[in-house]
């Protein structure tokens, strides 16, 4: 068995990791009071993260045409405002072991390495060996220039990530937070929202690469499959 597992990732950002470290250390040193501010600036701040890693960067680097840029930046704004009225609608309604549980999950999905003799914390979650090696072979015919004949398995892996990654930054946490059937319904629509923006882009924009613009995509989803701590539960 490897004594490693794939993670897609992408480095913290300072705030996000100082605020969410302080925020795990007080709830596990016996905090009394939720802290509905925090986890707001925490999750905002992960969204706003999240969509520049996975929609920004990569859309920015291709050089995609102003009318494709147009098309994501529709998507994000998409999904944060469908974000965002989660995080308003559930945070403050969150009791202390809820706040808990939150940020025990937090922990779950991040991890440190050590690079250059410093500490990089990483925000991530795990994936299967069998897509990862399945979407690195993917990506080594896109960065060769087989970008069309890697198509159909590019398309399939950005699908299949997009699900992994709403399990795990929402589908999860939701489940273990133990929401009533208000809160799980409002958390329900930000999630449909999201999975349907998100497929919905990666068929509008992927086939429309060209071969050198697959190169440049390729090459940024192999940055993101990381060799991280060993995850049992995948």
């Amino acid at each position: 068995m490897s004594d490693h597992t794939t993670w897609v990732a992408f480095r913290s950002s300072d705030t996000l990791h100082q605020t969410t470290d302080s925020f795990i250390s007080r709830m596990r040193g016996g905090a009394s009071k939720p802290e509905p501010e925090t986890i707001e600036k925490i999750m905002s701040t992960f969204m706003q993260e999240v969509l520049h890693n996975f929609f920004i960067i990569p859309t920015e680097q291709a050089g995609l045409p102003p009318s494709t840029q147009k098309v994501v930046q529709f998507t994000v704004d998409t999904i944060n405002k469908a974000t965002h009225l989660v995080i308003k609608s559930t945070v403050r309604k969150l009791d202390i072991d809820q706040n808990r549980r939150a940020a025990e999950y937090m922990d779950t999905v991040r991890f440190k390495l050590e690079e250059g003799g410093k500490e990089i914390w990483y925000v991530a979650f795990p994936l299967n060996e069998m897509m990862a090696a399945k979407g690195r072979k993917a990506f080594e015919m896109g960065v060769s220039g087989q970008g069309q004949q890697a198509l159909p398995a590019l398309l399939e892996y950005f699908h299949q990530l997009t699900d992994i990654a709403l399990y795990w930054y929402f589908e999860e946490p939701m489940k273990l937070l133990r929401f009533g059937p208000i809160m799980r319904k409002v958390s329900e629509v930000g999630v449909a929202t999201t999975r349907k923006a998100t497929h919905t882009v990666i068929d509008k924009v992927i086939p429309g690469m060209s071969a050198e613009q697959l190169v440049t995509v390729c090459q940024y989803a192999q940055m993101q499959l990381v060799n991280g701590p060993q995850h049992h539960d995948i």
